[in-house]
C-alpha cells in the first residue's frame, strides 16, 4: 500500500532549542499511527508542523506526492486534514449539534450575500449540513446529547464531540491529540472501539497518546521520539521491546 503521507528529514529549531531533528515518518491510507515519547520529546511540535501551525526548519511534508509545508493552515484544512487539541476546545454556549455544525464552515459554499440574507441557497445549505452533523452525531454516539450543552456532557463525551467536529470538516485524516487523556477505564475502552471504526470506515488517524494500553491496543505502528530525536518505529510488539524505547519512555511514568 502506498503512503499518502511522506515527513521526510523534519527539523525545528525554535532559536538555540532543536524540537525536532531529522525526522523521518510515513503514514500508509486506513492506517492508525501512533507517535508517543516522553515530556518534551517533540509530538504537539510534529503535530504542528503537519498543520501548518508552524514551518519546518528543514524537511518535507508530501501528501500524495505533493508538497504540503508552506501551505497555510486553511489550505491543509482544505486538503482533508483535522485535529484534536490536548485540551478541550469546544463552544459551550452552543449546542452539541450546532459545534459539529460550526466544523462545517471552512466547506460552505454559501457567499456573505447568502449569509446576510439568509438567501434559499443558505438554507438548503444549512439544511445539508445539520443532516450530516446528525450522522456524525450518531457514528460516534453523541446523538442523545445533540441539544444539550457541551458543558453538560461527560468528559468522555466532550473528546468524543471534539472528534465529531473534526470530522465535520470533511477530513480523511485525523490528527488525534491525546484523545484518551483524562478519560476513566471504561471511557478509554468505549473510545478505543470508535477510534478503530473510524479506520475501518476509511479514517487515517494519527495519534498522540500517554496511554500505553490504548496505544498498543488500537495503533497499526507507531513512532517513539525522545528529545526531538526518532529512536525507533514498528508495531506496537517491536517498539514495546525495544530497549531504547523501554529506557527513554516504557519504563517511566511522564507526562507532556
Amino acid at each position: 500500500m502506498n503512503a499518502n503521507l511522506v515527513v521526510t528529514g523534519l527539523t525545528q529549531k525554535f532559536g538555540g532549542l532543536t524540537a525536532l531533528n531529522d525526522v523521518n515518518m510515513e503514514v500508509r491510507f486506513g492506517e492508525i499511527v501512533g507517535v508517543i515519547g516522553p515530556n518534551g520529546a517533540g509530538k504537539t511540535t510534529l503535530f504542528n508542523i503537519i498543520t501548518g501551525v508552524y514551518q519546518p526548519t528543514a524537511g518535507t511534508i508530501m501528501l500524495n506526492e505533493k508538497k504540503i509545508n508552506g501551505l497555510k493552515k486553511y489550505e491543509i484544512t482544505r486538503l482533508g486534514f483535522a485535529r484534536t487539541f490536548q485540551n478541550i476546545r469546544l463552544f459551550k454556549q452552543m449546542s452539541v449539534l450546532d459545534n459539529v455544525m460550526m466544523g462545517m464552515c471552512c466547506r460552505s459554499k454559501a457567499s456573505i450575500f447568502d449569509n446576510l440574507f439568509n438567501t434559499p441557497k443558505k438554507r438548503r445549505e444549512e439544511k445539508l449540513q445539520e443532516q450530516k452533523a446528525l450522522e456524525i452525531l450518531e457514528t460516534m454516539g453523541l446523538l442523545d446529547y445533540k441539544y444539550d450543552s457541551p458543558a453538560s456532557l461527560p468528559y468522555g463525551e466532550q473528546r468524543r464531540l471534539e472528534i465529531a467536529r473534526a470530522m465535520a470538516t470533511d477530513a480523511t485524516i485525523l490528527l488525534l491529540d491525546e484523545p484518551a487523556a483524562g478519560m476513566n477505564e471504561q471511557e478509554t475502552a468505549d473510545l478505543l472501539i470508535t477510534v478503530s471504526k473510524l479506520r475501518d470506515s476509511g479514517y487515517t488517524i494519527i495519534l498522540i497518546e500517554h496511554d500505553m494500553k490504548f496505544v498498543m491496543n488500537v495503533c497499526d505502528r507507531l513512532y517513539v521520539l525522545n528529545h526531538g530525536e526518532l529512536i525507533c518505529a514498528g508495531t506496537p510488539g517491536e517498539v514495546k521491546t525495544n530497549p531504547d524505547v523501554i529506557n527513554a519512555y516504557l519504563g517511566k511514568e511522564e507526562e507532556e
